[in-house]
């Protein structure tokens, strides 16, 4: 029996009203030619069609007509009988109006079955979104933008499992955070850095308590899905400490590592070690980090295989001692940090030990050595001094290889730029 017969058996009744007035015999046949051998027996048919030729026609045709007005997939055998009939589809209009009384029909559809039975497909059955192949939906739905993934994920448990499956179109998130009045808003950024949609943002804003449920409730799902791959993530929350505890459960409810490459966060220090660690060791790049932190909490986050596998860290805080950590910025192409003071030796460790760095910038709060002294000591050549932005820049040639730094120097910050010779 096909799926279209087993679910809408009524199309047989109402096919058979159309037919009553013909000769019975050869009926079933023509029948079985158009829904196949197995869509009613011959002993059924012969019953259901005696049946209806006893029963009063307009009380049959009335009962006919709300079959078909409730749905109108009722008159497809008729339509493909008089495709194979070689009516026209003026005639098959007027046949089938006149069989159920009324001209109430959908001629948009009447005329899509008409045309397509004509074409040579008789299949009475059309597939919908959820006949196609799997690997065809899946396909769909990964080319979809992002809120059309989200509205399509609403439609059914079956479309939500396999959005939830899907590579997201998405590669970088942004939450802004900021205490609005007396009540906290969550500032939600969404886009694809890369491709024809880069340059368009899904933004949403949730105001109030119930509303940042919602959007951590929507965060835990996007980034529980293991095929999210992110670019950039940045969280900045100006708000309550009690927010990045919010956020930090829904990480730690995650049962896979996020990839992220870069990351940028405002996180006191046991919170930013909880981040890191739920991010995929390797994948993350760029490590921005503007909150406090301890020297226990600072010894924990340079433990972590992340940190050590990292190429860019730019830490917002002022690290009291820099001397004992010098050795944890070893494995970095490119160092931002802030200390309360440096000295030559760790200046002089920096240009021994570390054969990575692209450029390496230090802010110094106190006793910072002087511009003679750092030229003295590393023997700096073709100093110069910018009078416009106040700075000292000269030249160091590191020993055995082709490449040189460009050392700039102001008031505040000691910057060194690797540079390779020609």
């Amino acid at each position: 029996m096909s799926k279209f017969i087993e679910n809408l058996p009524s199309a047989i009744e109402v096919w058979m009203f159309y037919k009553r007035k013909e000769e019975k015999s050869g009926l079933y046949e023509k029948l079985c030619d158009v829904i196949g051998e197995n869509g009613i027996s011959e002993e059924s048919f012969i019953k259901l069609f005696d049946t209806m030729t006893m029963e009063n026609g307009e009380s049959k045709r009335k009962e006919i007509r709300q079959l078909v007005t409730k749905n109108q997939a009722n008159l497809r055998i008729c339509i493909l009988s008089d495709v194979i009939d070689k009516k026209s589809i003026v005639e098959s209009v007027l046949s089938i109006t006149k069989m159920i009384g009324t001209h109430d029909i959908d001629s948009h559809d009447f005329e899509f079955w008409f045309n397509r039975f004509s074409s040579g497909n008789w299949s009475l059955y059309r597939k919908t979104f959820s006949d196609l192949p799997i690997e065809v939906v899946e396909s769909i739905v990964e080319d979809l933008d992002f809120p059309s993934q989200m509205r399509l994920r609403r439609v059914s448990h079956g479309l939500r499992n396999i959005v939830d499956q899907m590579t997201p179109s998405i590669d970088q998130i942004d939450i802004y955070i900021e205490r609005q009045g007396s009540q906290n808003t969550l500032n939600l950024s969404i886009r694809k850095s890369k491709g024809p949609e880069s340059d368009i943002y899904w933004g949403p804003s949730y105001h109030g308590e119930d509303n940042l449920k919602k959007a951590f409730d929507g965060m835990k799902v996007l980034l529980s899905n293991p095929r999210l791959r992110l670019e950039s993530f940045i969280w900045k929350n100006e708000s309550s400490s009690e927010i990045d505890d919010e956020f930090i459960d829904v990480i730690n409810s995650l049962n896979h590592k996020i990839e992220i490459r870069d990351l940028a966060a405002k996180l006191n220090g046991d919170s930013m070690v909880d981040l890191m660690e739920a991010i995929k060791p390797g994948i993350l790049e760029e490590i921005d980090f503007y909150g406090n932190f301890n020297q226990i909490q600072f010894d924990r986050l340079v433990q972590l295989e992340q940190w050590k596998k990292a190429k860019m860290i730019y830490l917002c805080e002022f690290i009291p001692d820099f001397t004992p950590h010098f050795r944890h910025f070893q494995n970095f192409e490119d160092v931002t940090v802030q200390v309360k003071s440096v000295s030559m030796d760790d200046i002089l460790l920096l240009l021994i030990q570390n054969d990575k760095f692209k450029k390496f910038a230090i802010s110094v709060e106190e006793d910072k050595p002087s511009e003679s002294e750092i030229e003295e000591t590393l023997g700096l050549s073709e100093m110069h001094f910018n009078e416009e932005d106040e700075w000292f820049y000269g030249r160091y040639d590191i020993p055995g290889t082709n490449d040189y730094l460009n050392v700039i120097i102001d008031d505040y910050r000691i910057k060194f730029l690797r540079i390779t010779s020609d």
